[in-house]
Parts: C-alpha cells; sequence; structure tokens
C-alpha cells in the first residue's frame, strides 16, 4: 500500500493538464489539504524522488531533447526553472514533453502580455524589461515549436535515422 502522500502526488499529476509540474505547486497543493503537517519540502522531494513512479528533472532547461543552446536560453529566461515532476506513464513520448513545454510557454506568455497591460507608465525600464522577456519568449515558443515539427517528421523514419537534438538547433 502506498502512502497517501504519493498517492495524493500522483493523482494531482495525473488530473494536471501539465506534464511537467514544478514540486513546489504539488508541495503547496498538499500542504492546503493538509497533508505535509510534518513533511517539509526537502522531506517531500526525498519521498518522491525515491518511488519510481515519478521523475524529477532540475527544470525544462535540463530536458536533453532541447539543443544546449535552447536549454541555455530556457535557464537564462527562467522558463520551468526549479525542480518539475512527472508521472514516468504520461512522459512516454518525447513530442508530447516539447508540447507541455510549449504550453508551459504560452501561460508565460500571457502572463507577461497582461503585465504590459498593466504596466506603470512613465518607466522605461520596467517597458524595456517586458519587451525584452516578450521577444525572448516568443523566440523560444518559435524554437519549441520547430523542434516539435522536426520531432515530428522524425517520427516518420527508422529509430537509426532520427537526428539527436546535440549540437544542433533542432530536436531529435
Amino acid at each position: 500500500m502506498k502512502d497517501p502522500i504519493t498517492t495524493r502526488t500522483a493523482q494531482l499529476l495525473a488530473q494536471s493538464h501539465h506534464i511537467l509540474v514544478p514540486a513546489i505547486d504539488l508541495y503547496n497543493a498538499l500542504v492546503a489539504e493538509g497533508l505535509m503537517s510534518q513533511i517539509n519540502l526537502e522531506m517531500f522531494m526525498y519521498l518522491i524522488a525515491t518511488d519510481g513512479d515519478f521523475e524529477i528533472i532540475g527544470g525544462l532547461e535540463d530536458l536533453e531533447i532541447f539543443n544546449p543552446l535552447l536549454r541555455a536560453e530556457l535557464e537564462i529566461q527562467g522558463v520551468g526553472s526549479g525542480p518539475l515532476v512527472m508521472l514516468r506513464r504520461r512522459a512516454t513520448e518525447p513530442d508530447r514533453v516539447i508540447q507541455d513545454v510549449l504550453t508551459h510557454l504560452r501561460e508565460m506568455d500571457a502572463a507577461l502580455e497582461s503585465a504590459w497591460r498593466v504596466r506603470p507608465t512613465n518607466d522605461p525600464e520596467v517597458e524595456s524589461e517586458l519587451i525584452q522577456l516578450l521577444l525572448m519568449s516568443n523566440m523560444l515558443a518559435r524554437a519549441i515549436e520547430g523542434a516539435l515539427q522536426v520531432h515530428a517528421k522524425s517520427g516518420d523514419t527508422d529509430e537509426a535515422d532520427t537526428p539527436t537534438c546535440e549540437g544542433t538547433s533542432n530536436v531529435g
């Protein structure tokens, strides 16, 4: 019998529209449900790290399906930084994971666009920073969409013919 914390974590991950969910979001949801009164975040991370149903990655920038340049840009932009958790059974196909990254990025885009609409007037520094973030987000979205297309096309070839993502600007 599984413990209630990992059981509920699996349920939350299965119900999420994201495959990759920030560990802190899971932890906070469990705290709100009253399941974490004696467990801190570090202990929670250990609990799920030692359970074979879960996989923890450092952040979106750590996913090996992206080339090094795109991973570095994801890290610089803070997209998906921090540990992310996924159910192993949900991440069976790389294109689903790539699509989830794109969904995360679009959500960040929406938040940036909202911030743009309510930005303070007469603050060129804030305006410049928001413009830069919006442009970088747009460039990342294009790169990820391109990676998704390349991966989809590579599915039409034999596994041996599938390009790798290392050293290229596309996902293999």
